[in-house]
């Protein structure tokens, strides 16, 4: 059974409580389009003018990293009326560095993010983050991933989304405009499969019958409680000690 234990044994005994979300009120036909890992110009761009050519309103998980490099992007994405989420700083598997992100997109944004996303899901790394255990914030995950990143046919990607057997009034739908890896190349090819894919990928979801909204016009339903699942392992020392310090989760 999964517990909290302080170091200090006068201190009380207390649960790091995280919940999260994957999808909105299945009785309505709404969905989201999310995309994680930018601001990525111009890919971002592109994606940019594709939704405003349809009439869509979406939720950018963004990198503090790639906001520090390219604000321009970010406050287009801003600019354009979407809605903004964090996804960490340097998007590194086992560091929790969310509260930089958010100095980082706050500054720009000029008021906080009320949304934010576990890099590769990986709820651990929201444990030593003050951001993402305050009751102001809600972490999403999506019930819709294709797995864009890892496809290059952009058919692939729409039958991916359409056909996804999750795929309902509520559902969050997980792309991707950028990536994590600081190889320019990689980071400027992997979304345009995705952007070949998108206008196709709203025409669909809209024959369907659903309506495109981004995450603030989407009420979240049915949190997850997350519970310890062992990937905080080959966290950094660093990090457990900090971990554990507020209260490690043990199995």
């Amino acid at each position: 059974m999964s517990r909290c234990r302080r170091q200090n044994p006068g201190l009380t005994v207390r649960r790091l409580a995280i919940k999260y979300y994957t999808h909105g009120r299945r009785d309505q036909l709404q969905v989201a389009l999310t995309f994680d890992d930018g601001p990525n110009p111009p890919r971002t761009d592109q994606i940019l003018e594709i939704l405003e050519g349809r009439g869509v309103r979406a939720t950018f998980f963004v990198l503090g990293k790639w906001v520090e490099r390219f604000p321009q992007a970010f406050e287009r994405i801003v600019a354009r009326g979407h809605a903004i989420g964090n996804h960490s700083h340097l998007h590194l598997t086992n560091l929790g560095d969310f509260d930089r992100a958010e100095a980082a997109i706050g500054n720009l944004l000029g008021r906080p993010t009320n949304y934010l996303r576990a890099h590769y899901f990986n709820f651990f790394t929201c444990l030593h983050s003050p951001l993402a255990l305050s009751p102001e914030v809600k972490i999403v995950d999506a019930d819709v991933n294709p797995a864009d990143y890892a496809k290059t046919d952009p058919q692939a990607i729409v039958e991916a989304t359409l056909n996804h057997p999750s795929l309902a009034g509520g559902s969050i739908i997980d792309l991707h405009d950028g990536s994590e890896s600081d190889d320019a190349a990689l980071r400027l090819a992997r979304p345009l499969p995705m952007i070949r894919a998108l206008p196709a990928i709203i025409d669909g979801l809209r024959a369907k019958g659903f309506e495109l909204v981004s995450l603030d016009e989407m009420a979240l339903v049915d949190p997850v409680a997350w519970r310890y699942d062992g990937r905080g392992t080959f966290a950094t020392e660093e990090l457990r000690a900090a971990i554990a310090s507020m209260g490690a989760l043990e199995e």
